[in-house]
């Protein structure tokens, strides 16, 4: 399995710096959700989500990378 970053609105993977492709093989695989996380996060990469690359399969499944924020019933 690969982790790659996709950006939402133009569904190209992140290949290197200021480098996008739609070619999910030749993306850059960062191998660990934290890195591709902490990656995104550095930079300061807008309108990116998750990318999930599977070996056996042709389909990707994306997950977003924003939190929703925590909603607390008031007492």
């Amino acid at each position: 399995m690969k982790i790659l970053l996709r950006h939402t609105r133009t569904g190209l993977y992140f290949q290197g710096p200021d480098r996008w492709i739609d070619n999910p093989d030749r993306a850059c695989d960062f191998r660990f959700v934290d890195r591709a996380l902490q990656y995104a996060a550095v930079w300061d990469l807008a309108e990116v989500e998750l990318a999930f690359a599977f070996e056996e399969s042709l389909a990707i499944t994306t997950a977003p990378m924003q939190r929703p924020a925590a909603q607390y019933a008031n007492p």
